[in-house]
């Protein structure tokens, strides 16, 4: 009887540690599902440091936000657009009066710029893709781009000037920067306009030896070969202002006529000298040389003889005594 009596305070105590053991395990459990603790002897988790795998990090899909659209009345879209046109084009805009507002719905979305490619062999617009469709070439630099890329650091800047006047710059895609011509209906029946052209003035020299029209741009003959002079006569004639010839002819060889030459050291031109071939010139070799009016240098043989050019006319005496006579008259 006595053996009955002594088992029972051991049993309950076996009892109450399989109970706190029992615990732990759920404790343990909840805490980490993946590890297994066993208490019956030794293991890897709790003889050394656990080893933790990285976990692979899934990338969740981007998710696009679509923005609500706001409310907004009529008039103040109105409003803002007006704005915008009278800042860019320097104009005033009086709002239209509209018989009902009505409230709209709105999304706010950037500014997008649509680019355009031309291919430099087919004149051919490429579509979305980067291969032209009418001759197979492959998109390059040399394909013109519209709107033309601005280089960097010239961009349109935050703080936009409007222009002074009422300036409206044309597109150049379309060929509106150039002027378009005055026309004027054609007296012939359907016949095309007519053209307004600017006046151009025809020149035509003239040969002075066969009488033949050089040809625009040559200075020979194309009859006689002679070098264009300055005895061809020229049409129409400007004797006043080029009384020596015209510029890029060579020297008259009639030895009849003076001859001019300039001061080698200030290029003033001396007063006319009889041609050095004709009679006066050779009865006139020994006699005193001019000279200058400028540097009063004395003509010598290093002084050139001076090539067509434009002179000035002189004066008119009458217009310049009648000047000085009004001048006296103010005391000035």
């Amino acid at each position: 009887m006595s053996t009955p009596a002594n088992d029972g305070p051991a049993e309950k105590k076996e009892k109450g540690v399989n109970k706190l053991l029992t615990r732990m395990k759920t404790v343990l459990k909840r805490g980490d599902g993946s590890k297994r603790l066993s208490f019956s002897g030794r293991s890897k988790s709790v003889s050394g440091p656990s080893e933790t795998k990285p976990e692979p990090v899934i990338a969740e899909p981007a998710v696009k936000v679509t923005e609500e659209p706001k409310k907004m009345m009529r008039s103040e879209i109105e409003a803002e657009r007006n704005k915008k046109l009278a800042e860019r084009f320097a104009i005033t805009i009086e709002p239209l009066s509209t018989k009902t507002d009505k409230e709209v719905q709105r999304i706010e979305k950037s500014v997008r710029m649509r680019i355009h490619r031309i291919c430099h062999k087919c004149q051919t617009t490429y579509g979305g893709s980067k291969t032209c469709v009418e001759c197979g070439h492959v998109r390059c630099t040399k394909c013109p781009r519209y709107p033309i890329k601005k280089p960097e650091g010239k961009g349109k800047s935050k703080d936009v000037v409007a222009p002074k006047g009422d300036i409206i710059e044309a597109e150049p895609w379309f060929g509106l920067t150039k002027d378009p011509p005055l026309t004027m209906p054609n007296p012939k029946p359907n016949g095309q306009p007519l053209v307004r052209k600017v006046p151009r003035q025809r020149v035509r020299r003239t040969c002075c030896k066969c009488e033949t029209l050089y040809i625009t741009g040559s200075k020979t003959c194309a009859s006689c070969a002679h070098a264009r002079c300055t005895d061809c006569p020229r049409d129409p004639a400007k004797k006043k202002k080029f009384p020596d010839g015209y510029p890029g002819d060579v020297y008259s060889d009639d030895t009849s006529k003076p001859v001019k030459y300039a001061c080698h050291k200030c290029s003033k031109i001396f007063p006319p000298f009889p041609h050095p071939d004709s009679e006066e010139g050779k009865s006139a070799a020994g006699a005193a040389p001019p000279e200058c009016v400028r540097c009063k240098h004395p003509k010598c043989e290093s002084c050139p003889r001076a090539a067509p050019a434009k002179v000035e006319p002189a004066p008119d005496p009458d217009v310049l005594a009648s000047v000085t006579a009004k001048l006296a008259a103010l005391n000035v």
